[in-house]
């Protein structure tokens, strides 16, 4: 199971995620996780303390990982897996 930072987790925001057997690098599930909090691109990006092309990049391998065709698609898949 991966184990996420304090500050990457907000309490506030009850997303559970398990493990993603997907081929999804530890950065990737981080993103996948703040995106199904709500998070947009630009508040991912601040809060990972990457850049905002970074982050873009992030999300595109993980739509092409999970073969989703956007945000909703990969956490719909996330949760199925």
């Amino acid at each position: 199971m991966f184990e996420y930072s304090q500050e990457i987790i907000d309490k506030n925001l009850p997303v559970t995620m398990k493990r993603i057997d997907a081929g999804l690098t530890a950065r990737e599930n981080e993103v996948l996780l703040l995106l199904a909090k709500g998070l947009n691109r630009d508040e991912i990006a601040a809060k990972l303390i990457i850049s905002p092309e970074t982050d873009k990049m992030h999300i595109k391998n993980i739509y092409k990982k999970l073969k989703a065709k956007n945000k909703v698609d990969a956490l719909i898949k996330m949760k199925m897996l």
